[in-house]
């Protein structure tokens, strides 16, 4: 058994892979990310960008955010997340320097 690990830090991905029984690093990874624009900085806030998400599911609270993390996207900065609320899944991304909702998709847990 390993913990897989990941976080960024300037400019970059890191991924290690921890041996549960040892503490020992078992793998590690470091990938350069793009940078585009002005710079990898997310400038929305994670409050506002999810208010964004919550907007469009009425009724919707912010305890119905079941998933949530700050993503890059060739370098770009974005939220990306999961509501689930009345009975339906809803999977978006938020781009986190425009707060523009760039990816939506629901989906019925009903079968």
């Amino acid at each position: 058994m390993v913990y897989e690990i990941e976080w960024y830090a300037n400019g970059a991905k890191y991924d290690y892979e921890i041996a549960v029984a040892t503490g020992e690093i078992v793998n590690s990874g470091y990938e350069a990310k793009t940078v585009v624009g002005t710079g990898s900085s997310a400038t929305v806030s994670e409050a506002t960008a999810k208010q964004t998400a919550l907007a469009r599911v009425s009724g919707a609270t912010e305890k119905d955010v079941y998933e949530w993390k700050l993503d890059y996207d060739d370098g770009r900065p974005e939220y990306e997340g999961k509501i689930i609320y009345g009975g339906t899944e809803y999977e978006f991304t938020i781009d986190a320097t425009s707060g523009t909702v760039t990816e939506w998709d629901a989906e019925s847990l009903d079968r």
